[in-house]
């Protein structure tokens, strides 16, 4: 599995919330933005630059190693992402995110410790680790989108019709009764709440009228 595929997903996933999505080659540069001087170390293979909504976004492929390795790979990504930021319109570089794409989890190292290390570092930006799941492909994406700005919970639960907090009507008119107040009393001290909104010696007048006259 490659950083390409994990593109294409996030360019997917952000249409399906009709977000506006671009390839950005200018976060890939090796320059700033008004410099000639380009950094010499180079990028890994596969490496994208895109806008998905209001979130700049560097896409890399990362190998799962040890933690030296990753910390070698992070410090590369991080210098690019300095690099992307003098690209970035000045109030989207708070949301910039590194999405990386794990290749050849090594069967020796405490790999997920790593991916751990990693997206704790919030360094320069924060940082997602996708490890595609050959076997269960759409579930490890899933799971991975739910970690992300991407996420979207409310398009999978359930609609619920007359939850409590749609019962809202009367509720305090019920309240009134269940302290002590006729139906009749009630009714008129909500209406009265309503009517008598700027002179509260008035509305207190009013309210004991109702609670006299019904005794």
């Amino acid at each position: 599995m490659t950083a390409e595929e994990l593109n294409y997903r996030l360019i997917e996933s952000a249409k399906v919330l009709d977000w506006t999505t671009a390839i950005v080659p200018e976060f890939t540069l090796a320059k700033f933005r008004g410099r000639s001087d380009e950094t010499t170390v180079p990028l890994p293979a596969g490496t994208y630059g895109l806008r998905l909504g209001d979130y700049p976004t560097i896409v890399a492929p990362v190998v799962l190693g040890s933690v030296e390795e990753m910390q070698a790979s992070l410090r590369r990504l991080h210098s690019q992402m300095v690099i992307a930021r003098s690209y970035m319109r000045a109030e989207e570089v708070i949301n910039a995110h590194l999405m990386l794409c794990a290749t050849n989890p090594s069967p020796d190292a405490d790999w997920r410790s790593v991916v751990d290390l990693a997206e704790r570092d919030e360094t320069v930006c924060r940082k997602i680790i996708w490890i595609p799941d050959t076997v269960a492909m759409e579930a490890s994406y899933k799971d991975f989108l739910t970690r992300t700005f991407l996420a979207a919970p409310w398009r999978e639960a359930d609609e619920s019709l007359n939850a409590p907090l749609d019962n809202n009507q009367g509720l305090a008119q019920r309240t009134l009764v269940a302290r002590g107040l006729t139906n009749e009393v009630a009714q008129q001290w909500v209406s009265a709440v309503r009517r008598v909104k700027d002179d509260p010696d008035a509305l207190v007048v009013e309210l004991v009228s109702a609670r006299e006259a019904a005794q």
